[in-house]
């Protein structure tokens, strides 16, 4: 077989290119590109999927840490350290309204606060059209996330200890995925001047559901933390014998240096003696009187 002769693995290899049309190799159709854009929205599904839980993750380690440092004081500073948790929590909950991601009222302090102009003149296909930054006709992922900017920094600042940068990025995440959901009829993850103006026009951008930042949400509950802070225990553990083992390597690898060096001075010191016994047998003792036995070479 071919494969046994190279070590490719073809299945793995062609499903690198689902999204082409084998039966049509010469050419690239339309239904190449309609596979190609499926392709392209299902790895960029997994990437934000992925995002999400390595989020999750990150909020179960900060709440793992907190917990273990606080098994390392006393009452009285546990106490403390418990208290300030609680009002940094309060001063982060503490912000101004957010308007609903897409919505008529969040897309008119963009216009009026970013783009700096009257929000009695408020246009959806000017607004469009003034955010579609490199005109290609559609507003992309990072288009959509930059109109969600003033939102964010009611909530987010990043000289506050309370805030964490980290939560605003999945805020900024999350807001995106939404109104991707409610404007992007086709799911190609783009948003057409006709997606836009369609739900402008819905009861949904004049009158959304208020937003529930992440503050007003739970990350994991204590069975997942749990778990995660198993899955931790085993990783320090396996880290902790890697560690004891590489350091029982070095331990040895000392040893053996210093064996060497030991062996190093002994040959150097024999070395010695023998340079000395040579130039001893080359030097006869003189005779009495002073009188050297060499004699002088013609």
């Amino acid at each position: 077989m071919v494969l046994s002769y190279t070590g490719i693995d073809h299945h793995a290899l062609l499903k690198q290119f689902d999204h082409l049309n084998h039966l049509n190799p010469e050419k690239f159709e339309s239904t190449d590109l309609d596979m190609l854009i499926k392709a392209a929205t299902s790895d960029l599904e997994h990437y934000d999927k992925a995002r999400h839980e390595e989020f999750k993750k990150y909020e179960m380690m900060k709440e793992h840490e907190r917990r273990e440092y606080l098994k390392t004081l006393n009452e009285e500073k546990r106490k403390e350290e418990e208290s300030k948790f609680e009002e940094m929590k309060r001063k982060h909950e503490n912000h101004p309204k957010i308007n609903h991601p897409g919505s008529k009222d969040q897309l008119k302090e963009v216009w009026e606060e970013a783009d700096g102009l009257d929000p009695n003149d408020f246009d959806p296909k000017t607004f469009f059209k003034l955010h579609d930054v490199n005109s290609d006709g559609f507003l992309d992922e990072q288009e959509l996330e930059a109109l969600f900017t003033k939102e964010l920094e009611k909530v987010y600042d990043p000289k506050n200890e309370e805030d964490d940068m980290v939560e605003m990025e999945e805020e900024r995440l999350r807001m995106r995925e939404h109104v991707m959901n409610e404007v992007d009829t086709n799911k190609d993850r783009l948003v057409t001047l006709e997606e836009f103006l369609k739900a402008t026009e819905k009861k949904e951008f004049l009158e959304p559901d208020s937003w529930e930042t992440l503050d007003q949400q739970q990350f994991f509950t204590e069975e997942e933390l749990k778990e995660y802070e198993n899955i931790i225990s085993i990783q320090e553990t396996e880290l902790k014998k890697k560690a004891d083992e590489l350091q029982k390597q070095k331990e040895e690898l000392q040893r053996q240096h210093d064996q060497l060096e030991s062996q190093k001075l002994e040959y150097h010191q024999v070395l010695q003696q023998m340079e000395q016994k040579k130039l001893q047998q080359e030097i006869s003792p003189s005779v009495p009187g002073g009188e050297s036995k060499i004699q002088p070479r013609i």
